[in-house]
């Protein structure tokens, strides 16, 4: 009967073939986690090439995808603050151009009981050149673009006073699905003028007053026309108008510094997102220095022995095959 021996083989011996693979084989790991470590010191990033972190690759990638979506927002809230900024501060200049038109148009009666017919002059004067100056600002750009002529890229009033801008006004998206109003138009601050409004002169007074400021036959040429043609109660008669237009720069003033305060706390609410987003980009990403540097010194340590302990094994491997 055959017995089946149960003991246990004996150990292998590993061969100088295999100790000196397996010491080749540590270098190699060694120096490869050496250079990787220095190429995470030199870019900053603990992420190189996709096979050194594949779940933390991904996870870059989303969050900066994500970072690129908040700057955008805040460049859009940065820009609409600039272009409401400029509204705001155009209308303003507006506001008091013509309340030095309606303090001129209420002087009128002290003038003529006076009989000072160059003050008289020196109104109507004075009447154009605020026409002038609310054409200019009526024709503000910012960034070069017309501020109030909507999404239209042409000037908004034409040599009339008739607006002909677009009816559309320009957005910002500042969060996702969030637009906010940069801006309003022309005609909400300046009315339009139409152009078949024939001028005031003599006692020839309109029923009813230019639905715009601006222009040949705007609200303040039919002042000043009046006033040249001698029709001081007709020029006096406008002044409601011109009050009516005041009110109406205000609230164009009240709404764009509303949308300023709302694009403002757009801007800081983007700004703070894009700083949590990149504080947490920079978690996974970002090289923890004192960390990589201890790192490095181990891996250096680690790859010098090898080398030692593969040289001291070739020098016995060598002075095995010379012994007899």
């Amino acid at each position: 009967m055959t017995m089946i021996s149960s003991a246990t083989p004996p150990a292998l011996v590993p061969t100088p073939l295999t100790i000196a693979q397996g010491l080749v084989a540590d270098i190699a790991t060694a120096q490869a986690q050496q250079a990787n470590l220095e190429e995470q010191i030199a870019t900053g990033s603990t992420i190189n090439q996709p096979s050194d972190n594949p779940a933390g690759t991904y996870e870059v990638m989303t969050l900066g995808a994500s970072v690129a979506r908040a700057q955008q927002y805040v460049s859009n809230a940065n820009n609409g603050l600039g272009w409401l900024q400029e509204g705001v501060s155009t209308v303003n200049q507006a506001i008091s151009v013509l309340q030095g038109v309606a303090q001129a148009v209420e002087s009128i009666s002290g003038s003529a009981l006076s009989g000072q017919q160059a003050a008289i002059t020196g109104i109507a004067d004075q009447i154009n050149s605020a026409e002038q100056q609310l054409a200019g600002l009526a024709n503000a750009q910012y960034d070069g673009q017309y501020i109030f002529s909507g999404t239209s890229s042409q000037a908004p009033f034409d040599s009339a006073g008739s607006y002909i801008g677009g009816s559309a006004v320009p957005t910002r998206t500042v969060a996702p699905g969030t637009q906010v109003q940069i801006a309003i138009t022309g005609d909400q601050v300046f009315g339009s003028s139409s152009s078949t409004t024939p001028p005031i002169t003599g006692s020839n007074l309109q029923s009813s007053a230019a639905s715009g400021l601006l222009g040949t036959n705007g609200l303040l040429a039919q002042i000043s026309g009046a006033l040249n043609a001698g029709n001081l109660s007709g020029a006096q008669s406008l002044l409601s108008p011109v009050q009516s237009f005041l009110g109406k720069m205000e609230n164009a003033a009240a709404q764009l510094g509303a949308a300023y305060q709302n694009m403002q706390a757009f801007s800081e609410q983007a700004t703070a997102t894009q700083q949590a987003l990149q504080d947490q980009l920079g978690a996974v990403q970002n090289v923890n220095l004192p960390q990589v540097s201890t790192q490095l010194a181990e891996a250096q340590q680690a790859y010098q022995q090898a080398l030692w302990a593969t040289a001291q094994t070739a020098q016995t491997s060598l002075a095995n095959f010379l012994l007899p």
